[in-house]
């Protein structure tokens, strides 16, 4: 029982706390070593701190049984790119280090380290901070703190570093200036040497890439066949073949090179004048010299054309065309079967000119300066463009200047519009022109309304300031700057009577001031500078005040200029006119919206009524009233 017990006692002994003291280690990977401290004396790793006494490099050929350490007269060739590159050769490093117990301050800079996947480069980032005490040391201290990080995370130190020290140096600078860091800095610690994948050989026909975003969803109908092209576009890339290279990190481990088979021949390319082929160094691309379509005479045999001529755009044969408006390219659609669209449902074109002698189908979008519709428009149809012109409308028209020859229930949003026939629908415009109007016509138009012939009934002709183009846009604009303004002057306003309370106050202060300057200069005396200096205080403060006001008087008259600019494009309901240049028929309505205050004065004309001019008018009594030249 005794030596069991004996026994027992020297177990426990053995297991006791080794009492923690400074030591000194040599070590190849820091983190796994303070662990092993920490476990002997059954404490936290992370109450153990280290610093950095020394350390060497060693290396070895792969078939070699024994590291050598780098001397410093090899570095310069030991660093030849040639021989980091080596396949064979290995490379570690062994740190001598200083371990003990962390005491309770932290270093007065943040500074974290990141790199790349492959930690072919590694970055330090120093935090930005709103006060840094400037200490002498401080230079060594941070690149020993960056050091410590980089053992800690077994990159190699001394290994293409770069210009660490003199990028720390100017940090330092700046801290003993400013006594901060205004700006998160970072400092490229280590570039090594990426590893250079091979490329068998590769071409790409990039006018057919379409870049997608990830979380974007892909429209498979909606696929371009004809595919345009804008100047100095690249068209496409052919990838020489080309050996890769080995890489190797930061840490120093090699990235090893996949070998592939490279490839011996690629398409020969044969361009016209307009695309520009040009040869690098590792491929050859070919540029558009202008903007247009992309025409494959042959395969492998591109022309750029400015004009496209086709029977039809649609899904099946051409796809959707957006070159956009910008540029100077053309489509001819001369397909006019009135049993199928020359441009297809649900097809989008954007271009700058568009001439169709045919259909615009279901839900087909066209946008372009150019805009001429041979046949009729589907009622899901929309067209946006500057000059647009449609032989028979039913769908949607925003444009600028837009010629219809018979409207049937679209919808017309434009600057000027003329229309040879009308037959129901809706037209919003500055100037309207209607040659012939049938039934159940809805006009509203912002400064005219011209109509050779009202055939019909069930039609409302309205001037209305909000029905011109952008007129919401316009007063949004204008309401924002007067409200931007508003509170500036707010603000001016504020400032001033604080200054100006201040001047007052100060008032006897200053004149005594001023005299006693005066009195000092006459006697010979130079003036105290903190005279000086207040005299002059009080004259800014004057001079700023007088600046201010001038600016409050700018901004008075911004505001005015303003408010009647918004005047204006509300009270143009009281120079337009509705013109007839025939009789009118019964059940027509002519209306004039007053946007402020919100009236409408309205008259509903009689069979063979004369009013070949209608205007706005205010009454002695301040009523809206309608004047009828010709009744």
């Amino acid at each position: 029982m005794a030596l069991f017990g004996m026994l027992k006692k020297r177990k426990k002994e053995d297991t006791a706390p080794i009492e923690f003291e400074k030591k000194v280690i040599e070590s190849s990977d820091i983190t796994k070593d303070l662990k092993k401290i920490a476990a002997i004396h059954q404490i936290d790793v992370k109450t153990l701190d280290y610093k950095i006494i020394s350390y060497k490099t060693f290396y070895k050929k792969i078939d070699s049984p024994r590291y050598r350490g780098l001397q410093e007269i090899e570095r310069e060739k030991f660093f030849k790119e040639e021989n980091i590159l080596n396949p064979e050769l290995e490379i570690m490093q062994k740190l001598k280090i200083e371990v003990f117990k962390k005491n309770s301050s932290r270093f007065p800079i943040r500074i974290a380290i990141g790199g790349n996947k492959p930690l072919t480069k590694v970055v330090a980032t120093i935090k930005k901070q709103d006060a840094v005490n400037y200490f002498d040391g401080l230079e060594s201290e941070i690149i020993a703190e960056i050091d410590k990080k980089k053992a800690k995370l077994n990159i190699l130190l001394g290994f293409f570093e770069g210009d660490v020290r003199s990028e720390v140096k100017k940090l330092v600078s700046l801290i003993r200036v400013n006594q901060k860091i205004e700006e998160n800095v970072s400092i490229v610690l280590c570039q090594a040497y990426e590893m250079k994948k091979q490329s068998i050989g590769e071409i790409f026909y990039k006018f057919r890439d379409k870049e997608i975003d990830n979380e974007q969803k892909v429209d498979h109908s909606n696929k371009d066949f004809m595919h345009t092209v804008q100047e100095d576009d690249v068209m496409i890339e052919i990838y020489k073949p080309r050996e890769g290279r080995v890489g190797r990190n930061c840490k120093g481990d090699l990235l090893s090179l996949q070998e592939v088979e490279l490839s011996s021949e690629l398409p020969s390319i044969t361009v016209s004048a307009d695309i520009e082929c040009q040869e690098l160094e590792d491929k050859i691309v070919y540029i558009a010299k202008r903007s247009g379509f992309i025409n494959e005479v042959q395969p492998n045999n591109f022309e750029i054309n400015d004009e496209l001529v086709v029977n039809e755009v649609s899904f099946k044969t051409t796809g959707s065309i957006e070159a956009g408006e910008d540029k100077d390219i053309k489509i001819d659609i001369k397909g006019n079967d009135s049993m199928s669209d020359a441009i297809g449902a649900g097809v989008h074109i954007e271009t700058s000119e568009v001439k169709a002698e045919g259909n615009v189908g279901n839900g087909a979008i066209v946008k372009a300066k150019l805009i001429e519709i041979g046949g009729q428009t589907h009622q899901s149809a929309k067209l946006y463009g500057g000059n647009v012109s449609v032989n028979l409308h039913k769908g949607f028209i925003d444009g600028e200047d837009i010629t219809i020859d018979l409207l049937e229930g679209g919808k017309v949003v434009g600057d000027i519009v003329r229309i040879k026939k009308a037959s129901g629908g809706e037209i919003e415009a500055r100037e309207v022109y209607i040659e012939s109007v049938l039934s159940n016509v809805n006009v509203q138009a912002s400064h005219h309304i011209e109509l050779d012939k009202v055939e019909g009934t069930g039609n409302k002709f309205i001037i209305d300031a909000k029905a011109q183009r952008g007129f919401k846009e316009k007063v949004e604009v204008i309401k924002n700057d007067m409200d931007d303004i508003k509170s500036n002057m707010e603000l001016i306003t504020k400032k001033i009577k604080q200054m100006k309370k201040k001047i007052y106050s100060e008032k006897d202060t200053t004149i005594k001031i001023q005299d006693r300057i005066l009195e000092l200069r006459a006697s010979g005396t130079k003036p105290p500078a903190s005279l000086v200096a207040k005299m002059k205080e009080n004259q800014n403060r004057i001079k700023e005040h007088n600046l201010l006001l001038k600016e409050l008087k700018d901004a008075r008259m911004q505001s005015e200029t303003l408010t009647e600019d918004l005047t204006n494009l509300q009270s143009s309901v009281f120079e337009a006119k509705v013109v007839n240049n025939s009789t009118w028929r019964e059940f027509n309505e002519v209306i004039f919206r007053i946007i402020e205050p919100p009236i409408n004065a309205s008259h509903l004309l009689k069979d063979g009524e004369i009013a070949h001019e209608i205007t706005l008018d205010t009454a002695e009594d301040g009523k809206f009233i309608l004047n009828r030249k010709g009744y």
